[in-house]
């Protein structure tokens, strides 16, 4: 099977980054959403090295009020030795239950250049961080994206998907603009069940009128998921997606290893 080029990640960033394709180009903000356990925050963390590979100053925001233990402040050390900028919770707050947003986010929409991408807590009620930064989201040009894996039951269809899309909308006040396939089994997920929820996806973007931008998929199932996915007519590009994140229980977890809080 043929793993993709290391090249790749500033491709497929630049495929939307003209005024001509689907999103007009990239705006400022990128807010990332989706179910619980949808993987968006691995979408947040794939998408900043896909922009910083570009040359792109990238400040990554942990919006995320629904769970503080699987997000980005748990690898923010890591992330700012690879010289991103991260906006946690106030330290005080930084491990609690609470919905607790920094005020440094204001700052970060109102600031000339650079690249911010705001993690947002998963399911509906999670986009009720972006409520409070509404105003500041539409001045600095945003692009809400809506992680989804066709194989969570409240997203494996184009009718559920739109469930899901709508009662966020109508909480944060945003539109979503673009789709992101995440589609897996965890580890027993092969190259046809990507190309086969990419496709559920991309049915419920072009029922929606939204563009998908990109199906996950492992780096090892790469190449015959796309050849898959050309056999079937679907659009999609497929991006190969690096893990971040560690479940509490694998080897270099902060949970496991002691190191969290």
């Amino acid at each position: 099977m043929t793993e993709p080029d290391i090249n790749i990640f500033s491709d497929l960033i630049a495929k939307y980054s003209a005024n001509d394709s689907p999103i007009q180009g990239w705006p400022k903000v990128a807010a990332v959403t989706g179910a619980l356990g949808s993987g968006k925050t691995e979408w947040v963390l794939n998408l900043a090295f896909g922009f910083s590979s570009r040359g792109d100053k990238v400040t990554i925001a942990d919006m995320d009020i629904i769970n503080p233990y699987f997000c980005i402040r748990q690898v923010a050390d890591r992330l700012e030795q690879e010289g991103f900028n991260i906006i946690n919770s106030p330290e005080r707050a930084r491990w609690m239950d609470m919905s607790v947003v920094s005020p440094e986010v204001s700052r970060a929409l109102a600031a000339d250049g650079g690249r911010l991408l705001l993690d947002i807590g998963g399911d509906a009620e999670g986009a009720l961080a972006l409520k409070q930064f509404e105003p500041d989201i539409r001045a600095a040009g945003y692009l809400l994206i809506l992680v989804v894996n066709a194989f969570r039951p409240q997203t494996s269809t184009p009718g559920t998907i739109k469930t899901m899309l709508t009662r966020m909308e109508d909480i944060c006040g945003l539109k979503v603009g673009a789709l992101i396939s995440n589609s897996h089994l965890m580890d027993e997920t092969t190259a046809d069940d990507c190309a086969s929820g990419t496709e559920t996806v991309f049915a419920a973007g072009e029922a929606l009128g939204l563009p998908v931008l990109y199906g996950g998929v492992k780096p090892e199932l790469y190449g015959e998921a796309e050849a898959i996915l050309k056999s079937r007519g679907v659009p999609v590009p497929l991006w190969p997606l690096s893990r971040h994140m560690m479940l509490p229980w694998e080897e270099g977890a902060m949970w496991s290893s002691g190191t969290g809080a």
